[in-house]
């Protein structure tokens, strides 16, 4: 049995779009492509192929058609299901859609690529994304089009075999950026402190103001350690959990007088920290992961990233393969290909340091696509949907209410695999941001022992 793709031409992104699809729903048929030119083995068709028509009208009458409608503009949907909105310009005369094109805009994140070609670079803000409307994030579209598109499969042809889904997977993760309160950390939280309160002032909330003022003095003026991976350890352990910790390596001497780098990056230097070496290997051992967070700078310099992913693995004696940006900082037209010739294996920079959400549209891990050689990368992408400070510093509501949107969907897609960012620090009487990040662990840790009880 074979599936076959025919359409009027080999579009790149047509073979990438499907193979994500046949990988995120567990497509067990095999599939090939042809063009209508060069179609001779439509002349083999049998009961056991399965044709695919993408094109502008259909010319076979057993197939399956998908209508090609490539055309879109941002923010500019109709919803065609309570959780399903796709793009005006994707709408046939007749009130179908092309499912394939949706899921690609989506999934390759192609109004960023075209927004950081024209000048605008997005970086980790969704307020700078051309995309305005908020809601979409929530939604894993590519997730529910790719679920249209299996039922569709199947209702056509019942014998297209697809496997069951898998076991939801959250990979729970910390960022090691700070082990002591330094001046740079002192500046950055009160004033973000600040900051929120003056919304809050604004809004006339005076305890909420006078709230975070508070907070931000006594954060500028008390002392904290932030060594905090014992309690890292026995919080997981409880819930039978294995994290990836992703820390900053120093590489070379840093360029004087760079303002920006001395305010952002993590300030410790894993190659002469003995303790900070010993507990990498203690946390491995206990079956944790190591990840590298890349500079702020990395993002853009191939030779810097490189050297920190050395100077990480030199100081771990182990094999890096796993990383995440710090401040997800994240250019199209450079990153990827950094982390491709570095060897990584799995990035989980993709999200947003505003808001949670799915940045790429899906809750899955997969490919990105490389819009400039038209093909997929090399190395896979684990979508980061929730970070703390999207709770506590960029939310007036910090309940973890916020997070059913989450849970909801952890069992409703088929290859569920996403990443939560709990900083290692923010365990911390500083902070005290543990609250959610348990209850995620608890929401994941009963799901697990359901699907063992079934």
């Amino acid at each position: 049995m074979r599936i076959i793709i025919i359409s009027e031409s080999t579009y790149p992104w047509l073979r990438y779009i499907w193979e994500q699809f046949s990988s995120i729903n567990l497509l067990l048929t095999k599939y090939e492509f042809t063009t209508y030119n060069g179609s001779k083995v439509l002349g083999n068709l049998n009961e056991g192929s399965f044709l695919v028509e993408y094109a502008e009208t259909q010319q076979y009458s057993n197939s399956f058609f998908i209508p090609l409608s490539n055309k879109f503009a941002t923010d500019d949907y109709v919803w065609v299901k309570d959780d399903l909105p796709v793009y005006k310009g994707t709408i046939t005369h007749d009130g179908d859609y092309d499912l394939l094109y949706n899921a690609f805009v989506h999934l390759s994140r192609l109004e960023e690529w075209k927004s950081e070609k024209c000048g605008n670079f997005i970086g980790s803000y969704s307020s700078q994304h051309p995309r305005k409307n908020k809601v979409i994030w929530r939604i894993p579209v590519v997730n529910h089009l790719f679920n249209e598109l299996e039922k569709r499969l199947k209702r056509i042809f019942p014998r297209v075999r697809f496997d069951r889904g898998t076991k939801p997977v959250i990979e729970f993760s910390h960022d090691v950026d700070y082990l002591e309160k330094t001046v740079q950390l002192r500046l950055k939280q009160t004033a973000f402190d600040f900051f929120n309160a003056g919304k809050r002032l604004i809004k006339r909330d005076l305890r909420g103001t006078f709230s975070k003022i508070k907070k931000g003095i006594g954060f500028a003026i008390n002392k904290s350690d932030y060594w905090c991976f014992d309690y890292w350890e026995r919080l997981e352990s409880e819930f039978n959990i294995k994290s990836v910790y992703y820390f900053f390596a120093m590489a070379g001497v840093r360029k004087r007088y760079d303002l920006k780098q001395w305010l952002i990056d993590p300030s410790y230097n894993i190659s002469n920290n003995k303790r900070l070496k010993e507990k990498c290997k203690e946390l491995m051992g206990k079956g944790n992961r190591i990840g590298l967070h890349g500079s702020y700078n990395s993002a853009m310099e191939e030779d810097l990233f490189i050297k920190e992913k050395e100077a990480l693995e030199n100081a771990i004696a182990h094999k890096v393969s796993k990383t995440r940006q710090h401040w997800l900082n994240y250019y199209e037209s450079k990153t990827p290909y950094i982390h491709e010739r570095a060897g990584i294996e799995e990035d989980s920079t993709i999200g947003f340091n505003d808001i949670s959400g799915f940045r790429s549209g899906v809750a899955s891990m997969y490919y990105p696509y490389d819009h400039g050689r038209q093909r997929p990368f090399s190395f896979k992408v684990i979508p980061l949907v929730v970070m703390d400070s999207h709770l506590y510093d960029y939310s007036n509501n910090n309940d973890t209410a916020d997070l059913n949107w989450l849970l909801d969907n952890m069992n409703k897609v088929k290859k569920f695999f996403v990443s939560v960012n709990w900083h290692q620090r923010v365990i911390s009487p500083d902070y005290n941001w543990a609250d959610s990040f348990s209850k995620i662990a608890m929401e994941y840790y009963i799901n697990e022992r359901n699907i063992q009880n079934k």
